[in-house]
């Protein structure tokens, strides 16, 4: 029997399936009573009949009706690789009729066949920074509040550049800053960030400082650090304008705008260019 089978397998690798029935016949008689064909004889069987569906071969109506007729009669057993093999030949087949159908119509083209690709996503419920959280490239943003504020921001001055959480040493000297001053104020603006700046679009001058207060900003410790960022703000001369919402979580952009036009939009000046950096970027003003 092992010889019988090897030759089998061989007629499958080649393939020969004409062939392969005709041995296959001549080895189910060889194992006496139909009704008990070896499991391993059954094994090989729908091997082949896998091979034969993929193959592409289903215009062998004579080939394709014998594997049935063996699968039927329990000759071959019928596994999960025959059933996939004979649901994706169902497919192939049904798709090869429809182009068959449409080419007959006149003027018909060549029909492009598309895949359904389905993505499968699993999302829980955390903060705002919880969505970077697998993430090495972080939103400039920390919370919903400093988005729609961005947003309501340029709407309400689109001649300026708004640069969200922005350092403050990025805006100012803090060399030049450090004898106007205290020393632990000098020291805190190495690490401060402004929650938005306004800043010239040429030039990149700093034209006003926003803070966005929350219940947060009344804590001792919280409170200290924001009258050392507007000491520091001062001293530079930059103008911050302090801002609360009674519900940060849910004010828009357009409340916000609205906010900016009442409190903020008359007391933004963008000041004198002495000289315009684009076209005089060596010029340095000499004040006597």
């Amino acid at each position: 029997m092992s010889s019988e089978l090897d030759r089998l397998r061989q007629l499958i690798a080649r393939p020969n399936f004409t062939k392969f029935r005709e041995q296959y016949d001549i080895a189910v008689d060889a194992s006496g009573v139909r009704g008990s064909v070896p499991a391993a004889l059954r094994d090989l069987g729908a091997e082949a009949f896998e091979v034969f569906l993929e193959s592409g071969s289903m215009e062998d109506p004579g080939a394709l009706a014998w594997f049935v007729e063996h699968a039927n009669t329990g000759l071959i057993d019928v596994t999960a690789g025959v059933l996939a093999a004979l649901r994706k030949a169902q497919r192939s087949l049904a798709q090869r009729l429809e182009r068959r159908r449409h080419g007959k119509l006149p003027g018909a083209q060549e029909i492009v066949q598309l895949k359904r690709i389905v993505q499968l996503s699993w999302f829980g419920t955390a903060g705002f920074e919880a969505s970077d959280a697998f993430a090495i490239r972080r939103s400039v943003f920390r919370s919903p509040q400093e988005r729609a504020f961005a947003r309501a921001l340029s709407l309400r001055f689109p001649g300026l550049v708004v640069l969200p959480n922005y350092p403050l040493d990025q805006i100012a000297d803090l060399n030049r800053l450090r004898a106007k001053v205290s020393a632990d104020t000098w020291k805190y603006g190495r690490l401060c960030r402004i929650d938005a700046v306004l800043v010239t679009p040429m030039e990149g001058d700093p034209i006003a400082a926003f803070e966005l207060d929350s219940k947060g900003h009344d804590r001792r410790d919280v409170a200290q650090r924001d009258r050392r960022k507007l000491d520091l703000l001062m001293a530079a001369r930059i103008p911050l304008f302090r801002l609360r919402s009674e519900d940060p979580s849910a004010t828009s952009v357009d409340e916000w705008y609205s906010i900016l036009t009442d409190e903020v939009l008359d007391k933004v000046d963008c000041g004198e260019r002495v000289r315009v950096r684009d076209s005089h970027a060596s010029l340095v003003p000499i004040y006597g």
